[in-house]
């Protein structure tokens, strides 16, 4: 005779083994779920698996019409103000910077928003063409090296050395008003000078002009 504890105990270990044969069946119907990369594993990577971000380059623009201070300076030109070019209209074209005509005709000038230095054109007076024979950057404060400057970075502030060093056909020559002198430099034409200005007492020169005369003009106003 079977004590009835027994079989309990029997139908007991006989539902756990059916249980585990259906559980065991259903599990292998369900997916594995991939394992997800943890930090350490993605840094085992290395960082060359990863684009390294290059910071885009500030690109200023040269001879903006509306900014003196990117103004390139050449044997013909000082920015967008060419020797021959029409007055009026590279005045209108460079009006942004305030450079404008003042009271005596043929002549405008401006100066720099930081009052550093100033810039003026002169109309050739003596002819019906309209076309520009000067434009002169001048020394206006206290501190040189100011103001446009040359592909070699020359311009006001520069000496006599250091633009005699850099131009094989500069020359010096001397000017009609006293204690005044000039380092020249003719453009490939003949039509055109790029003059740097001396002032007796200063190493620097206070003033650079592109002009198409004999030299740069000595209180045009006047």
């Amino acid at each position: 005779m079977t004590h009835p504890r027994a079989r309990r105990v029997g139908a007991v270990a006989t539902v756990s083994i059916l249980a585990a044969g259906a559980l065991a069946a259903c599990t292998t119907d369900v997916p594995t779920v991939p394992e997800q990369t943890t930090p350490s594993a993605m840094s085992s990577l290395g960082s060359s698996a990863l684009p390294t971000p290059t910071a885009t380059p500030e690109i200023e623009e040269a001879n903006d019409p509306a900014d003196t201070d990117s103004w390139v300076v050449t044997e013909n030109a000082v920015g967008p103000v060419e020797i021959a070019a029409d007055y009026d209209e590279t005045l209108d074209e460079i009006r942004a910077t305030g450079i404008g005509p003042l009271d005596c005709d043929g002549v405008a000038y401006g100066f720099s928003e930081d009052n550093a230095y100033d810039v003026m054109i002169l109309e050739d007076g003596d002819a019906d063409s309209g076309g520009i024979v000067e434009v002169t950057v001048g020394w206006n404060g206290d501190t040189m090296g100011v103001g446009p400057r040359t592909a070699e970075d020359l311009g006001v502030g520069s000496t006599k050395s250091q633009v005699l060093g850099t131009y094989d056909s500069a020359v010096e020559s001397s000017s009609a008003i006293a204690d005044r002198s000039f380092v020249e430099i003719a453009d490939d034409d003949g039509t055109s000078t790029l003059v740097f200005t001396y002032l007796d007492g200063y190493d620097g020169a206070v003033s650079v002009s592109v002009i198409s005369g004999e030299e740069p003009a000595y209180e045009p106003c006047a």
